[in-house]
């Protein structure tokens, strides 16, 4: 798709700056229009800058539900074959789900966060430009997102580019933030400082940097929270509201078995009567989020702590990890953890994460980066939970779907 050369107004008073092509299929359509010759870096800067968050936040849900799907976070309830093979992991490029509910909304996200931080960056003030940090940083949780659930990546019409490639540039883009956020000050650079911090701790950790996760996720306050907001609004719920509380409100979201035989309070959910849409699942929801108004952490000083602690793990250090452990599970009625080897301090480790940020868009960074060691991930060829469909399939991430590879000039 080609984004023409003007700023539509969108819902909730922000505006999306356009005029960057892009081969995702995502047309904008807006009666409202802004000239972009009549744009003021100085006066506009910062309902630009939050309205490319908003595309984030957006993606951002699209992400916690399809990651949530593909790594056994959730049940689908849905009643589209396409769907439910986002479930079983055997998702091809022709998967029309993957477009509109995924890699759309990241694109958009990247690229309307790239065309801020582009205009901002030849600005006088950019050093210490908050609308500038908070571009950054969103284009570079995008980016992660991007590396943690696709195969491959694409930043505006740039040819396919490997998972470390997307990482790298998403590292480039927190570092910057870091640097900008705290010069700009006050509350919200401290935020955009943290959050970057936490970010980009992920990011080495998911490249393997160890050290450099280290560094990055020790400087995070522990009581630090970063989420994404959401409004409801009910003319744009679509866009502004929850998506976890809304696909639970169209009845296709389910807790599996799996989690709700935890009995732990991080896993919230009830038990309602009737099916879900597909008529064969039993109305089980999740309420961790029991509105469209209810926000999603994004990043936090007790993932930074996570973080820390696994990247100190397969350094050997096993001290951080187990005092962790035995923090979450004191504090969550579990009793002591045992010990054992580092592989078995680590499917530990992993199985306390997997219950404090359930339904918080992590899963498939998890199960990408410890195949082995994410516990509620089903096996590759046991048996689906819709005995129908067969058996789950071996993929560990999503293809690039073929709405970008037919567009875009640089794929073919």
């Amino acid at each position: 798709m080609t984004i023409q050369s003007r700023i539509p107004v969108i819902a909730l008073a922000s505006v999306l700056l356009v005029g960057t092509a892009l081969g995702c299929d995502m047309d904008v359509i807006n009666p409202s229009v802004i000239d972009s010759s009549a744009f003021d870096p100085t006066g506009d800067a910062e309902t630009l800058s939050l309205s490319a968050q908003t595309d984030f936040y957006n993606a951002f849900g699209g992400a916690v539900i399809r990651g949530a799907y593909f790594a056994g976070e959730a049940w689908v309830g849905a009643v589209r074959q396409e769907t439910n093979d986002f479930g079983r992991r055997v998702i091809t490029s022709a998967n029309l789900d993957i477009n509109p509910s995924l890699w759309a909304p990241l694109c958009l996200a990247v690229a309307t966060n790239e065309e801020v931080i582009e205009i901002l960056s030849g600005e006088s003030d950019a050093g210490s430009d908050i609308n500038l940090a908070r571009s950054l940083m969103n284009s570079g949780f995008a980016l992660t997102l991007m590396a943690d659930h696709f195969c491959e990546g694409v930043i505006l019409v740039s040819p396919l580019m490997t998972v470390d490639e997307v990482l790298t540039r998403a590292i480039d883009r927190f570092e910057q933030a870091i640097v900008i956020a705290p010069v700009a000050g006050g509350a919200e650079g401290t935020k955009i400082a943290n959050a970057s911090r936490v970010g980009i701790a992920r990011a080495y950790l998911q490249r393997g940097d160890l050290a450099s996760a280290i560094q990055a996720a020790a400087a995070v306050p522990s009581d630090f929270v970063f989420e994404a907001i959401h409004v409801d609004d009910p003319a744009n719920r679509g866009r502004a509201g929850n998506p976890v509380f809304g696909s639970t409100d169209g009845r296709t979201f389910i807790v599996p078995e799996d989690y709700r035989e935890l009995d732990d309070p991080r896993v919230p959910f009830a038990t309602l009567d009737g099916k879900a849409q597909d008529g064969q699942l039993d109305l089980v929801i999740q309420t961790k989020y029991t509105g469209y108004g209810d926000n999603i952490r994004i990043a936090s000083g007790l993932e930074a702590r996570y973080i820390e602690a696994e990247a100190r793990l397969k350094q050997g250090e096993a001290t951080a990890a187990l005092d962790l452990i035995g923090e979450r599970r004191a504090a969550n009625g579990q009793d002591p953890f045992g010990g054992g080897t580092d592989e078995e301090v680590l499917s530990e480790l992993m199985d306390q994460r997997a219950r404090d940020f359930w339904l918080e868009g992590k899963t498939m960074g998890d199960f990408r980066r410890n195949p082995a060691a994410s516990p509620f991930v089903p096996v590759s060829g046991t048996p689906f939970y819709k005995p129908s469909q067969g058996t789950f399939g071996t993929l560990t991430c999503i293809p690039v779907p073929n709405e970008e590879r037919d567009a875009n000039p640089n794929i073919n």
